[in-house]
C-alpha cells in the first residue's frame, strides 16, 4: 500500500512539474511577443473566426485558438474601402523562403498581345483562282507576291496597326509557320459583319493552301505594367500585394487597361518603382483573408 501511495505521489509531482513547464513556456512566449512589440488582442476560434476568447483555450475538436495581435487589426491599418475583407500580411524571412515568395517591379514597358484569327491565302501559288487558271492553261504556277487576307474582329481592331509582325500557318497544319507583316486594310466589309480585313504580306514562301491561321503580335508603346501573374482577379475587382516594408505586403486595388499575353497595363493604383508580389500569391492572399477574418471584431 505504501509503495502504491508513493508511486501516486511521484506521478502527481511529474504532472505538476509538467503544468509549471507549460505555463513557463506560455509566459515566455507571451513576454517574447510583447518585447517584439506584438500585443495579443484576443484569441480566435480557428474554424470560426467570429468566436473570440480573452485567454488561450481549445475548441470542441481540441484545436488551439489562434492569437490575434493588435497591429494585425485591419481597422488600425486604415485600408481603403475597396479592399475590405483583406488585411496586410506580415511574413518572416524564413517563411518567405519556405513558400518561395517572388517579386516584380512596376515599370513602363511595351505590352504585347497575340491576336489570333483566320484568313485566306492570295497571290502567287497560294491564290486558288490562279491555281485553277494555271491548271487549265498548263502554265507554270506563279511563285511571288504571296499574301494573306485576315479577318480582324471589332474587339481587336483598335490594336492592329500597319507594320505589325504576323505568323501564318496553314489551316491544315502542314508546312512550317512563315512570317508576314500587316501592310494595309481593305476599305470595305465584304461579310457585312463586324469584321475588317487586313492584308498580310508574307516574307517567305509556303505550300499551296487556301485557308490560314494567323497570329498578329499587337505591341503597344511603353506603359506602366505588371506581370499578369501578380494580379488577383475576383470578378468584381483586381488587386495586388504591394511591398511596403521588408516582410509586409499590403493589398491595393488596381485598374487594368490594355491586357497583354504576360503583362497588364495599370492605369491606377500603382506607381513606377513599386514592388509587388509575383510568386506564392495565392498563399499570401489566403493569409490576408484569414487575418482579416480573425481581426474582424464582429
Amino acid at each position: 500500500m505504501k509503495n502504491l501511495k508513493t508511486g501516486t505521489t511521484e506521478k502527481m509531482k511529474r504532472v505538476f512539474l509538467l503544468i509549471l513547464l507549460v505555463l513557463a513556456v506560455s509566459w515566455t512566449a507571451s513576454r517574447a511577443d510583447e518585447s517584439a512589440g506584438k500585443k495579443i488582442k484576443y484569441w480566435a476560434n480557428p474554424m470560426n473566426p467570429n468566436r473570440h476568447s480573452d485567454k488561450p483555450m481549445k475548441d470542441e475538436m481540441g484545436m488551439d485558438y489562434v492569437p490575434v495581435y493588435e497591429k494585425e487589426i485591419s481597422g488600425e491599418v486604415n485600408l481603403p474601402e475597396e479592399v475590405k475583407g483583406l488585411a496586410p500580411v506580415h511574413i518572416s524571412p524564413y517563411k518567405e523562403q519556405l513558400i518561395d515568395v517572388k517579386f516584380a517591379t512596376v515599370n513602363k514597358v511595351p505590352v504585347t498581345r497575340t491576336i489570333r484569327t483566320v484568313g485566306q491565302f492570295g497571290g502567287g501559288d497560294g491564290d486558288f483562282a490562279a491555281l485553277a487558271a494555271d491548271f487549265d492553261a498548263r502554265k507554270p504556277l506563279r511563285t511571288s507576291g504571296r499574301y494573306v487576307v485576315a479577318d480582324i474582329y471589332a474587339l481587336d481592331l483598335p490594336f492592329v496597326k500597319i507594320g505589325q509582325e504576323a505568323i501564318v500557318t496553314s489551316l491544315s497544319g502542314t508546312g512550317s509557320p512563315v512570317k508576314g507583316r500587316v501592310v494595309s486594310f481593305y476599305p470595305y466589309d465584304q461579310t457585312q459583319s463586324r469584321v475588317v480585313r487586313a492584308k498580310i504580306q508574307l516574307l517567305q514562301t509556303t505550300s499551296p493552301e487556301i485557308y490560314a491561321n494567323v497570329e498578329i503580335r499587337a505591341t503597344m508603346s511603353p506603359r506602366l505594367a505588371v506581370p499578369s501573374s501578380a494580379v488577383m482577379d475576383t470578378g468584381d475587382q483586381r488587386y495586388v500585394f504591394v511591398v511596403t516594408a521588408p516582410g509586409v505586403f499590403v493589398p491595393r486595388k488596381v485598374t487594368i487597361g490594355y491586357e497583354g499575353d504576360d503583362l497588364l497595363e495599370v492605369t491606377s493604383g500603382l506607381a513606377e518603382g513599386d514592388r509587388v508580389v509575383d510568386g506564392a500569391l495565392f498563399m499570401i492572399d489566403a493569409d490576408s483573408k484569414i487575418s482579416a477574418a480573425f481581426s474582424d471584431p464582429k
